[in-house]
């Protein structure tokens, strides 16, 4: 397989600097991890990608949303040439949704329907490129309350978005188990959240020992800034959109027909609230989890999709 790459910007050249340190590797022009094609079963074997992004993580917010796409490597390259012909189309220097639906930032120019028109393109893209999505919610009252209850995980998981972080790289394992010939997974969060070191220290040790690395097969884990990749920022609208979605169930109001939309790509997803935190924690083998490299529970809502 050719892949092409483009020369990378400054930025990325100065971010290539924190991405080694966490676990070398070379960098194309999207920010994309780069790693050897390796034979698996004798055959050609499938190199993927997935992105995660949180939504929620603001003061006084009543949940967090952890979320990701999981993209064949050759498909999150497609993607970038695709989202930035749309955004150079708009001259916009990234998509933030957030920032798109309410006019702030760098759509401030852009009208409502030509807001709503640049939304339903990126979400086009995802459906064409993305194999599907993950994503998490968590009740941040429920979360303290359960870690204050039980020391010993409150001690592992300090925040909502650490404990979030472990499910979601379960959801990936569980997907891994449905698709054999993915040999290597680039795994990568966004950049600036409080928690990420917390994260990378889980990462750390769940890819540490040969026989996990075997389950989750990384070939890098690191965290970029949005900015530097359009995977990332699609990671970003799925977020938005499955925070947005819950907060309008609780509230008892309709689906967001953008929303919809997306949820036509296959997704697996769980809600995390107390009943099921306690069941973690108290029931599950969570402290020994962590110290075996163990997943949490993989994420609910049926079968993984198998690529070829």
């Amino acid at each position: 397989m050719n892949v092409r790459c483009t020369r990378p910007e400054p930025e990325i050249r100065r971010n290539e600097r924190s991405l080694k340190a966490v676990n070398p590797q070379l960098i194309d022009g999207d920010g994309l991890l780069l790693s050897a094609l390796l034979p698996l079963g004798g055959g050609v074997s499938i190199l993927c990608e997935a992105y995660f992004d949180e939504s929620g993580s603001h003061k006084d917010a009543p949940f967090l949303c952890l979320a990701g796409l999981l993209f064949k490597k050759s498909d999150a390259i497609k993607l970038g040439h695709e989202w930035r012909k749309v955004l150079r189309w708009k001259k916009l220097p990234y998509f933030h949704m957030v920032d798109c639906a309410h006019g702030n930032g760098p759509f401030a120019n852009l009208s409502k329907a030509e807001r709503v028109d640049v939304a339903w393109r990126m979400i086009e893209i995802i459906k064409t490129r993305a194999i599907q999505a993950l994503a998490v919610t968590i009740d941040n009252s429920d979360f303290a309350s359960v870690m204050a209850e039980y020391p010993a995980a409150g001690r592992v998981y300090k925040t909502s978005y650490s404990f979030c972080t472990h499910t979601v790289l379960a959801g990936v394992r569980s997907w891994l188990q449905v698709n054999p010939k993915v040999a290597r997974v680039a795994y990568i969060f966004e950049q600036g959240h409080a928690s990420a070191t917390q994260s990378l220290k889980i990462m750390n040790r769940l890819f540490k020992a040969p026989e996990k690395r075997a389950q989750y097969r990384p070939s890098s884990w690191a965290f970029i800034e949005k900015q530097d990749s359009c995977a990332l920022q699609a990671a970003d609208l799925l977020a938005w959109q499955w925070y947005t979605d819950k907060r309008h169930q609780i509230e008892g109001r309709p689906r967001r027909k953008d929303c919809e939309n997306l949820l036509q790509l296959h997704y697996n997803v769980g809600h995390l609230d107390r009943a099921s935190l306690v069941a973690i924690v108290r029931d599950g083998p969570l402290m020994s989890s962590i110290m075996d490299a163990r997943p949490l529970l993989p994420l609910p809502n049926g079968l993984f999709r198998k690529i070829g």
